[in-house]
């Protein structure tokens, strides 16, 4: 029984066949990153893994390999970062015995949402195939995956295109989609968009947000945002089966039975005037009480911060505010753009200037620090400037010049990892007195919490510190 709203769960099998040996070393070195990720937007995501040859591999590495569903992060890195790649033989594969072992092997759980990301480019085994002695039919285990609730995502790679009536079949067998992937250094971002897609809008749109802001977009991802936001799949009921239609409303057209009005009667006034003030005068208004301690701890004064770093854009308070785009300003290595030698004792480069000079306008400003190339930016320090910026000093003096927060961005840049700002123009009261409720609801590490925390906090992601604690 699929409940709509259920905890996820989700399982990413891999082709680790000849063919397909570039997409597991794609894996292989995002695996970390991935599940951490997904951890922190889907709290209670249950993650899968699944590779697998064919037959022929039975005798000389395996013909499959899983790790069942788990939260447990180092058991699902250890497996994708030692499973081996397989030899394969003739073209087609043995992605009918996946699918059946993914539904008689797994440990689903009741009540749960689910998905399957099948990745591949070939076609499966047909049942007369002498060695599938099983005698498994795709169709007939796609059919039982859908009715247990389990969403297919058919992944086809490269440019097999006999292969497009399995993958398409198995997705329309199972309300889910036939995706296309031609390039494997997509494939971290393909893996995230279907998981935030499975899940809801938000994240879907959020996710879909940031890689375009990245700049250019492969065709890849571009055709798989389009697909995914247009095409996007039925929802589920309790027992798995996609939701029936809504009931028809009346005919536009048809017209209302004619209703026999009666005549109205003017009715007689039973009180008096004078009567009626003097029960209006008796009457007393009941005085507002005070909250009571129970209600106290809704108040926002009392209700525990939310740590910045692992708040999800389409979960932040200010998300419907101008944001631009997140800007690269501070990098351990010299580029094109970001060029000019940190002061004093920092290290890395910076950009000359940030927004094109133009910050001399009240603002609010966020800095968040990315561990790897096209990885999670995580938001670490806020800055309300209510007058603006003065274009004489630089801006990095003046938007991070404490000497708290150069020494965490100094700690960062040895450490490989890049710096982002982004920021949204305040223009009315209304914006800032926002802005102002939003800061007493986020914890940033990098900035101390009055009556709270007297320093910065300690935060780890992926095995990297981006913030160390220390006093403010």
């Amino acid at each position: 029984m699929a409940l709509p709203n259920g905890n996820m769960e989700i399982v990413f099998s891999f082709d680790t066949t000849g063919s397909m040996s570039s997409c597991l070393a794609e894996v292989r070195g995002r695996v970390s990153d991935m599940v951490q990720r997904l951890q922190t937007d889907i709290p209670g995501i249950k993650v899968g893994l699944f590779a697998h040859g064919d037959y022929c591999d039975a005798h000389t590495s395996y013909v499959t390999k899983f790790v069942d569903l788990t939260n447990d992060l180092p058991k699902l890195v250890d497996f994708a970062k030692t499973v081996g790649s397989t030899g394969g033989g003739d073209s087609d594969e043995c992605y009918e015995l996946v699918l059946h072992e993914v539904r008689t092997k797994l440990s689903w759980t009741p009540g749960t949402q689910r998905a399957l990301v099948m990745i591949g480019d070939c076609n499966p085994h047909e049942p007369s195939y002498k060695q599938n002695t099983l005698k498994l039919d795709w169709r007939k285990e796609a059919d039982a995956l859908g009715k247990m609730g389990v969403r297919i995502y058919a992944v086809q790679c490269g440019s097999y295109s006999t292969s497009d009536k399995f993958y398409s079949d198995i997705a329309r067998r199972t309300d889910g989609q036939h995706l296309k992937l031609s390039d494997f250094t997509n494939v971290f971002d393909m893996l995230m968009t279907v998981c935030y897609r499975e899940k809801g809008d938000d994240l879907f749109h959020a996710y879909e947000k940031e890689v375009r802001e990245r700049g250019a977009i492969h065709k890849d991802m571009d055709t798989m945002f389009v697909n995914l936001r247009d095409k996007a799949p039925a929802s589920w009921t309790a027992s798995g089966s996609s939701v029936s239609a809504p009931p028809k409303l009346t005919k536009k057209n048809s017209k209302p039975k004619a209703v026999k009005l009666t005549k109205t009667i003017k009715a007689k006034k039973l009180i008096s005037p004078k009567l009626i003030g003097k029960i209006r005068r008796s009457v007393k208004t009941p005085t507002k009480k005070p909250p009571t301690a129970a209600l106290k701890k809704y108040h926002v004064a009392f209700m525990p911060r939310l740590r910045r770093e692992n708040v999800p854009e389409c979960n932040f308070m200010l998300k419907n505010l101008s944001w631009s785009t997140w800007q690269h300003v501070i990098s351990p290595d010299k580029k094109i753009t970001i060029s000019c030698s940190r002061s004093g004792l920092g290290c890395g480069y910076r950009t000359q200037q940030i927004f094109g000079g133009k910050t001399k306008v009240p603002a609010i400003y966020e800095v968040a620090v990315q561990i790897r190339q096209r990885s999670r930016k995580y938001v670490v320090f806020s800055k309300f400037s209510r007058r603006g910026f003065s274009g004489k000093v630089s801006w990095e003096k003046q938007l991070i010049g404490k000497k708290d927060i150069k020494a965490q961005i100094d700690k960062v840049v040895q450490k490989n990892c890049n710096v982002f700002v982004r920021r949204a123009d305040v223009k009315t009261i209304k914006t800032r007195d926002e802005i102002e409720n939003a800061q007493k609801r986020y914890d940033y590490a990098w900035q101390r919490i009055r009556n709270g925390r007297s320093g910065h906090r300690h935060v780890t992601k992926t095995d990297v510190d981006i913030s160390e604690p220390m006093e403010s």
